[in-house]
């Protein structure tokens, strides 16, 4: 590749990046815009097509829990929420979101019994009967949380 080819090439890199910088940030903005200030119109605004704008906050929002479910958080070596109250016939999933491995299980009863939870992992119980059950993580006992079902 000679010197010219090379200067050439990195010249048109250049310009590429100057290019697609403010694209990128139009569309960021345009997407902010139709999540709270103004919607589609707003996203207009901005150049992009409101069905773009539409197509991606519907992709960017997280599903919610279905109905009759809950969830509990495991970050910081602790279980968030750390009392949670359902009805009866509520399926609760804990998720491992930290680095080391949790459990969730039952003091007492035996009846939760996740297992090890690798970061990531999920587990779930569906509570049938009215009380209050108490659970730990057996890797780290001094992580509490209770579930009371009514």
């Amino acid at each position: 590749m000679t010197e010219i080819s090379r200067r050439n090439t990195k010249s048109n890199d250049n310009a590429r990046r100057r290019i697609a910088r403010p694209l990128v940030a139009a569309a960021v903005a345009a997407g902010l815009g139709a999540l709270g200030a103004g919607g589609p119109v707003a996203a207009q605004s901005h150049g992009v097509a409101a069905s773009a704008v539409s197509q991606t906050v519907l992709t960017a929002v997280p599903k919610a829990p279905a109905a009759g479910a809950h969830q509990v958080t495991i970050a910081n070596y602790a279980f968030a929420p750390s009392t949670l109250t359902v009805s009866t016939g509520t399926t609760v999933t804990w998720t491992n979101n930290d680095t080391d491995s949790h459990t969730v299980t039952s003091i007492g009863s035996g009846l939760l019994a996740s297992g090890t939870l690798n970061q990531g992992a999920s587990y779930s119980y569906t509570f049938t009967t009215p009380g209050t059950y108490a659970y730990i993580c057996s890797i780290h006992p001094f992580m509490h949380g209770t579930v009371v079902v009514q």
